[in-house]
């Protein structure tokens, strides 16, 4: 961020900036980021059913196999409660 520096008489004469080296963060957020895709592509491309679901029941995931085996695809079974629906 950066702030000007004013004179005695009012009028800017600079200014007065900080900043911060993100570049490791970047980094690490990239490394997560490839991570993240690299799991999600596993879990879809499984040769086994997975899904997941949250605390209160909803589906959270649902990979390809679960939807060959049980019938929904994973866009209808998103954000369904596993219980009442499947």
């Amino acid at each position: 961020s950066a702030t000007p520096r004013r004179g005695p008489d009012g009028q800017i004469i600079g200014m007065i900036g900080v900043g911060q080296d993100i570049t490791d963060l970047r980094a690490a957020k990239e490394t997560a980021d490839r991570t993240a895709d690299e799991l999600a592509r596993l879990i879809d491309s499984a040769n086994a059913p997975i899904f997941g679901v949250d605390l209160n029941g909803m589906v959270t995931e649902w990979n390809r196999k679960a939807a060959d085996m049980l019938g929904y695809p994973k866009e209808d079974a998103i954000g369904k409660n596993m219980v009442q629906c499947f």
